[in-house]
């Protein structure tokens, strides 16, 4: 039998964080999962900038752009009508008709992506890292100008049409089943691992740890938080928190980095409101081989975000040995390996701040994290393996028909 030909697209830019460190893990393991099976992937991307980092780890991506023939099928395509024409005339986009003249089997999409809209012909695997629009619409950035109804179009006529959706909890997999009726079989749950940049760090010399917190003028023991500067990323709780515990006479610093989203205007006016300037840095969005020294610098992970059920952070944290303060609902990710707290409580999170602070905390952290990281591996592998079983039954089924 034929290799199978798996297009892997990595859509997502170098500035989304986490939204492009994902999938860049899948796109290593994939490699590894071809090789090992007999099989071969092509990864594309529409951003120069990703392909120059590809090559870093000896893969060589193709550009692939949407063009403008494609943006008009893409909106006729939210026009039901259009489905029929389509039908009757057999139309492909110029997308599609790309990755069939490369002899592409089947596309591996490695986030929401609403390019498979554009797929005709080729079967399509998608990936869903959460249903936060679901889980709290009062966001701006999920429900605003359309966006909640685009993501009930993209993961409902997604998850449904995909032969095989990829997710990052078991959580998703009650939702997508409760919410869009996809058939469990059809779902395979792989975790989260930390970033390649992070992981893959180790435990540097802490000369190079030095010369990065010296770049930003750091010094080591604050609180850190990498997030983009959403709205669900929940900044406010965190500041007012460290307010409270200076009221109580406790002084902590915090560095945030990320891109701005939008947010940034909101906590910067907070920040100047409480009083913290001087304790609170800024750095912006930060080069991924930096994110490692931040890490172990810091004297804790403090993650207040509204969305879930998972996040890369916190497995980044514990990678290097970092403790986490995270958000009690995703208990589930972070097991026994995090201080939790109400994430719409102030109070709550700067008790937690406190108990980070008693003897023999950290340490206790630590190993939890290490223990937690193990455990996720674990699930890591099995994910991996369900993936290759499925695609080995996809592979059969796919030769059986004309090309």
């Amino acid at each position: 039998m034929r290799p199978l030909r798996l297009a892997v697209m990595l859509e997502q830019a170098l500035e989304v964080g986490g939204g492009f460190q994902q999938p860049l893990n899948d796109v290593l393991w994939l490699r590894d999962w071809a090789a090992k099976s007999n099989n071969e992937i092509v990864v594309y991307s529409p951003y120069p900038k990703t392909q120059e980092i590809l090559k870093e780890f000896g893969i060589k991506a193709r550009l692939l752009k949407f063009g403008m023939l494609d943006y008009a099928f893409l909106f006729l395509k939210y026009c039901k009508p259009f489905d029929l024409v389509q039908l009757g005339l057999e139309l492909k986009s110029p997308f599609e008709r790309a990755l069939i003249r490369d002899g592409i089997d089947v596309v591996h999409f490695t986030s929401t992506s609403k390019r498979h809209l554009l797929l005709y012909q080729l079967p399509f695997i998608i990936t869903i890292f959460d249903g936060c629009h679901r889980d709290a619409p009062e966001f701006p950035e999920v429900r605003a100008f359309g966006e909640f109804e685009r993501r009930e179009i993209l993961f409902g006529l997604g998850s449904m049409k995909a032969v095989l959706v990829l997710v990052n909890a078991p959580e998703l997999v009650e939702d997508l089943s409760r919410r869009y009726a996809v058939e469990r079989s059809r779902m395979v749950s792989i975790p989260f691992s930390p970033s390649i940049y992070v992981s893959s760090a180790g435990s540097t010399d802490s000369g190079a740890d030095d010369a990065v917190l010296k770049k930003y003028r750091l010094e080591r023991d604050y609180l850190f938080y990498p997030a983009q500067f959403w709205p669900h990323k929940n900044h406010l709780t965190l500041l007012s928190a460290l307010a409270r515990l200076r009221e109580q006479g406790r002084t902590e610093r915090l560095v945030l980095c990320g891109s701005d989203r939008g947010g940034r205007e909101k906590i910067d006016a907070a920040i100047a409101a409480y009083g913290l300037a001087g304790q609170v840095t800024i750095l912006g969005f930060v080069e991924s081989s930096e994110l490692a020294a931040l890490y172990r610098g810091a004297a804790a992970l403090v993650m207040p975000s509204y969305f879930g059920p998972t996040n890369l952070p916190p497995l980044e944290a514990w990678a290097v040995g970092t403790p986490v303060i995270y958000p009690e609902a995703f208990k589930a990710q972070a097991g026994d390996a995090a201080i939790l707290f109400d994430y719409d409580d102030p109070d709550s999170l700067a008790n937690a701040i406190i108990s980070l602070r008693t003897e023999g905390t950290s340490l206790r952290l630590r190993k939890a994290g290490e223990r937690r990281l193990q455990q996720l591996a674990s699930e890591t592998e099995l994910g991996q393996q369900h993936f290759g079983q499925q695609m080995d039954r996809l592979k059969h089924r796919l030769a059986l028909m004309p090309r």
